[in-house]
């Protein structure tokens, strides 16, 4: 019964749903606003240039690593670019190829041509924001002069003209040279802009409207007006289909046999349409989720880059499952933000032309379709703040939900031995439930924007569409009449194919008005996961390289801590004054009670953290002058968790040193006193273990982390608590392997130095060196013998403490 009242209430019939206060958010919390949220979809960009400026290619050397240029740079030019345009401009006129005439409609063509000139020069010869503004001017002139030559003027000699010239522009972005200066003399060298596939992707899209709006006029204006009404076709048209005898002033209507053959033209022409566009239709899809995915690849590899940067306090302050979510699922939606500007980008564009085309027919419907952005700007006001605040509250609930998984999993030992389950799976149902309740809300938000917008936008469609059918009745004239008889279709006046044409156009538009309000209002669901992510990035390392550091290559006289403090909260020390030296070939043992700051004196020496004052130097120079990422190469560490992976017990223990030989890994077997179980497992050292070395005894776990620390055979090496699971026999002969290994004898490396973490005597009895820490200061240090000759010594006390425990224990097991 409760599982079924549980159920019932995961999903509720009426209302949101249940989330408690302390996890859920009002409106008056969200603090993005539109401006803060297109930032933060820009802050995309670093992970979208690659796939939009693409990557030189320079002959003899290949493809470079490192993103292109935005235009020009490292002394490349295109000067050659504004001459090559100025040509191509002057050739076609000059040679008679398209008319040398500035009368209407030709100076609509030349105008932006000449802008396209001006524009390519000052891309090639400025720099900065001129730069800028003539980029942007030739991408628009570059529109300009392709929409004219394909519909404000007839033939295909100036279509042919204006991508003559669109590509000229394009080559000066794509090819470049610089003159280098070399022993040999001057030489040219050339690089080419390959791999821009946003640019492909735009293309293609592009392409596929221009084909879908130049043939939709035709093929609407034969069906509507020609074959259904035998009008005769419009002059331009004729001429284009080859049928100029049929046009207006030469008949007055079409007979039925001519009317058959248009309808195979129009068949031809519709099933040509299909075939050319098919190729795109189909590439589209597959294309563009392999740019999202290569983008959202890049942010991933950098959200995990920065995440293992980030410091053990970081790391310790949240759980491992929500940085899982981040990293897998918040990460993904820099795809969704991808494909949704793109999206808006496109439905903008899709919805500006159909209002200018409107606009041209009747310029109240043009105002009509352009008015319909008011309701959807002010709903959206209404809404996008409630989207943002829900968003945020599913995204805590779903890293809630992953991380209860994770911890369920990683505890499942636990959980067997002390009987938890139900209480796991309580707790995992309610977290469960409250994240499906989050989803549902936000669910609904989108599901009650799009019935409003639609109601809206359906309102505007029946008014505009009762006033086109009137004015079609009544035959009335067009807006520019003039312009639309150059384009070559009957729509001068209202007719059927008119109509039924801006019907589509019209319904276009608000489709399109209706799908930017949910691109939009997604698009704050995407950006919300998108903060998670730059919270994450935004994040500046605790342990950063300095200025000037220099790589860690060899260790020859000593390690040394010199008067260091360190604190994870203010006023709360964990080491205050820690001082001594560490040799090379020598083996320091450190003691202590528990919190005495033992592990955190190896975890300064590591550069996990740094300390607030003092210094930690190795060969006399601070570790911070020394690249983070050569210091933790050359320190080798034992954990005391013993973290192993399902794979074989050879690739465990490389899993640290991937390019250890057999002969490196067999040493380490050797030093781990490993050979015995080894040899006793079904197949050895390829044994596959299972996840988390789970089949293997935790003494056995123990001596195999060992042996990965020391077959990276790094300088310095570090064992926190390494024979605490081991009987007394293997502790004695892995502690002596390791003093051999410290001091070189067992391979032709250089002398270590050990730092050992544990309690156990017969371990701390083998070091040169012991430290015991009490809250945060070394209270002792010297040899054991040494250390046992101080009266009332605390180390003195802790082994006699050690050997009563023992004999006490001894004494119990004999009786």
């Amino acid at each position: 019964m409760t599982t079924n009242l549980e159920r019932s209430r995961a999903l509720p019939m009426f209302g949101d749903g249940y989330i408690p206060p302390e996890r859920d958010l009002s409106v008056d919390e969200d603090e993005s606003g539109f401006q803060q949220v297109l930032l933060l979809l820009l802050r995309s960009w670093p992970y979208i240039r690659p796939q939009f400026l693409g990557r030189w290619f320079v002959p003899g050397k290949g493809v470079e690593d490192r993103v292109a240029d935005y235009v020009t740079g490292d002394g490349f030019q295109f000067t050659y670019a504004p001459i090559l345009v100025a040509l191509v401009a002057i050739v076609g006129p000059a040679t008679g190829y398209v008319p040398a005439s500035l009368a209407f409609p030709l100076n609509l063509l030349y105008i932006p041509v000449l802008a396209m000139v001006l524009f390519i020069s000052m891309m090639a010869f400025t720099t900065g924001r001129s730069q800028v503004v003539g980029t942007v001017g030739v991408v628009l002139a570059g529109i300009g002069v392709n929409v004219v030559a394909s519909f404000a003027i007839e033939g295909f000699p100036d279509s042919i003209y204006a991508a003559a010239v669109t590509l000229a522009c394009i080559m000066g972005w794509m090819v470049q040279f610089r003159i280098f200066e070399g022993d040999s003399g001057s030489r040219i060298e050339y690089r080419i802009r390959i791999g821009t596939h946003l640019v492909y992707f735009y293309a293609i899209n592009f392409t596929q409207r221009f084909i879908g709006l130049a043939l939709g006029l035709i093929l609407a204006d034969l069906l509507n007006q020609n074959i259904l009404q035998n009008d005769p076709i419009a002059p331009g048209l004729a001429s284009l289909l080859g049928v100029p005898e049929w046009a207006q002033g030469s008949i007055e209507a079409l007979s039925t046999d001519q009317r058959h053959e248009l309808a195979w033209i129009y068949v031809y022409l519709a099933l040509g349409s299909h075939l050319i566009q098919l190729p795109l239709r189909i590439i589209n899809p597959y294309y563009n989720m392999w740019i999202m995915q290569r983008i959202n690849q890049d942010l991933r590899l950098a959200l995990v880059e920065r995440w293992h940067s980030l410091s053990l306090n970081y790391h310790s302050d949240h759980r491992t499952g929500d940085s899982i979510f981040r990293i897998y699922q918040d990460s993904a939606q820099v795809t969704a933000v991808i494909g949704s500007l793109i999206g808006l980008t496109l439905g903008c564009m899709s919805y500006l032309t159909c209002v200018f085309l409107v606009t041209l027919l009747d310029p109240l419907l043009g105002l009509m379709a352009a008015t319909l952005v008011v309701p959807a700007v002010l709903w959206s006001r209404w809404a996008m703040p409630r989207m943002r605040t829900k968003s945020l509250v599913y995204r805590a609930a779903a890293s809630d939900v992953t991380s209860t998984i994770q911890e369920s999993f990683g505890a499942i030992k636990l959980i067997k031995a002390f009987g938890t389950a139900g209480r796991t799976e309580t707790r995992f149902n309610s977290d469960s439930v409250i994240a499906f309740n989050a989803a549902y809300r936000v669910r609904i938000l989108i599901a009650l924007v799009s019935i409003v917008m639609f109601t809206i936008v359906a309102a505007f469609f029946i008014g505009s569409e009762f006033m086109m059918a009137l004015w079609a009745h009544r035959d009335e004239p067009t807006f520019a009449t003039e312009f639309i008889g150059l384009v070559g279709v009957s729509f001068v006046v209202w007719n059927l194919a008119c109509f039924n044409w801006t019907r589509d156009q019209y319904r276009e538009a608000s489709t399109d008005v209706r799908y930017i309000l949910r691109g939009w209002m997604t698009a704050q669901d995407m950006a919300m996961g998108l903060s998670r992510v730059f919270d994450i990035l935004d994040i500046e390392p605790d342990v950063q390289d300095r200025e000037g550091a220099v790589p860690f290559e060899r260790f020859r006289r000593d390690v040394r801590f010199d008067d260091v403090t360190f604190a994870y909260e203010a006023g709360r020390p964990v080491l205050n004054g820690a001082s001594f030296t560490a040799k090379p070939g020598t083996i320091t043992a450190i003691i202590g009670p528990t919190g005495s700051g033992k592990s955190t004196l190896m975890a300064l020496l590591l550069r996990l953290f740094d300390p607030q004052s003092g210094s930690v130097t190795i060969d006399g120079r601070d570790l911070r002058d020394y690249l983070v990422s050569t210091l933790r190469n050359n320190i080798a560490i034992a954990l005391q968790e013993n973290v192993l992976f399902a794979l074989s017990v050879r690739d465990n223990i490389r899993y640290v040193a991937p390019n250890a030989t057999d002969e490196q890994v067999h040493m380490a077997i050797h030093v781990a006193a490993m050979e015995e179980y080894v040899a006793a497992l079904p197949m050895g050292i390829d044994t596959m273990l299972s996840d988390r070395g789970g089949k293997l005894s935790t003494g056995q776990r123990q001596r195999l982390s060992i042996a990965r620390a020391v077959v990276r055979d790094t300088p310095i090496l570090v064992l926190d608590e390494p024979t605490a699971a081991l009987d007394a026999a293997t502790e004695h002969q892995v502690m002596m392997n390791l003093a051999e290994w410290a001091r070189g004898r067992g391979t032709d490396a250089d002398e270590k130095a050990i730092f050992v973490i544990t309690h156990r005597i017969s371990t701390i009895r083998q070091a040169d060196n012991i430290l015991y820490l009490d809250q945060g200061r070394i209270i002792e240090e010297g040899g054991h013998d040494s250390l046992m000759e101080i009266e009332d010594g605390r180390y003195r006390s802790f082994v006699m403490a050690e050997s009563n425990l023992r004999t006490a224990t001894e004494d119990t097991d004999d009786e």
